[in-house]
């Protein structure tokens, strides 16, 4: 079985195995990071709790914010399935100072899943 097949066997196991949150997207490709799922939702609380739906199923996770040159702040996670393939999941949210004060533009930084927990139940703004 090619590569490929083997990462689109694995997501659709995983989103079988789980209930999770709806998506956008779904991108598989045979190549580095071979999953990508962008979420249905651009409200920060809602988006984070979104990502942490998909980090109880994933192992190995990691938590990464950046600013985009425009208004919009991209929060993602990565980890990977229990059989072992890497998995990117990410929302996107309107850009705030008040919640993001500290985030330049284009500069990658880590998110910790206690920011996010924060932001789930904080109703869309900042804890």
């Amino acid at each position: 079985m090619n590569r490929l097949m083997v990462f689109l066997d694995a997501i659709r196991d995983h989103l079988d195995e789980h209930v999770l949150p709806p998506a956008a997207l779904v991108s598989v490709s045979s190549h580095l990071d071979p999953i990508s799922v962008q979420l249905d939702v651009d409200v920060l609380n809602k988006v984070a709790a979104a990502l942490l739906r998909w980090v109880s199923t994933l192992d190995t996770v990691a938590g990464s914010i950046v600013r985009t040159p425009g208004d919009s702040v991209v929060l993602s996670v990565t980890g990977r399935t229990p059989c072992g393939v890497p998995v990117k999941v990410y929302g996107v949210v309107a850009y705030n100072s008040d919640t993001f004060p500290d985030l330049p533009v284009s500069t990658r930084q880590d998110l910790p899943m206690a920011a996010l927990h924060g932001w789930a139940t904080a109703e869309g703004v900042a804890a």
